[in-house]
């Protein structure tokens, strides 16, 4: 594995053992997923993803859930890739930009031919923070499964200087994790304004898990 992937691999892991998680709430939501085979679209806000990912397969991953990202097809997603796959995530290459459409079409076909959760992070991977793209919400009505939002965060952490301010906890700290309902997304809009009320209900949604994440770190 390479340098960098090495050290990002072993922050991460050295930090989350010495933090003290906790699930807020929705954990039956997880579970309910796991134990169905039931694949999900998965959710969090990009400045929430430490937290998402070591969740991911701590909590999913290593239930024999499977997991899939999309990664860039730059050199820059080699380091995403061979994260990945350590981790025991799949990968697919594609761009997520550029209307995203190669992106959209190589994660349906992991849910469709392998039966496996996905990973879309509606604000990524440039921005607007905290502003959702439709990704997330047209994967789940081209493919019908639900969406499964989730929120996090942590009693004490570093802020990135990133487009994000991307969270990483400080070591020894309470993150606290909060599961939302899986949200079904409509089969068909009646209006083409309905995909702009879907985006902002999924903002509402994840902003309120990620309210109630950080009550929950005290």
């Amino acid at each position: 594995m390479a340098p960098a992937a090495l050290l990002i691999r072993w922050t991460v892991a050295l930090i989350s053992l010495t933090c003290r998680w906790h699930i807020v709430r929705g954990a039956e939501h997880a579970a309910a997923l796991i134990e169905a085979g039931q694949p999900a679209v998965l959710s969090f806000w990009h400045d929430r993803t430490f937290f998402g990912a070591r969740y991911l397969v701590r909590g999913m991953v290593s239930r024999g859930y499977p997991v899939t990202i999309l990664v860039s097809q730059s050199r820059d997603g080699e380091l995403g890739v061979k994260l990945a796959e350590h981790w025991g995530v799949h990968v697919v290459r594609g761009s997520a930009t550029r209307g995203g459409a190669e992106g959209l079409r190589r994660m349906y076909r992991a849910v469709k031919r392998q039966g496996s959760a996905v990973v879309v992070i509606p604000d990524g991977p440039h921005g607007p923070k905290g502003k959702a793209k439709p990704g997330a919400l047209v994967l789940g009505q081209m493919t019908g499964i639900p969406i499964l939002p989730m929120g996090f965060a942590a009693r004490r952490y570093w802020t990135l200087g990133s487009w994000d301010r991307m969270i990483i906890p400080k070591p020894f700290t309470r993150i606290a994790v909060v599961i939302g309902e899986p949200m079904q997304v409509p089969r068909e809009f009646e209006e083409e304004a309905a995909l702009a009320v879907e985006q902002q209900r999924l903002e509402g949604v994840l902003d309120a898990l990620v309210q109630e994440a950080e009550g929950g770190t005290e």
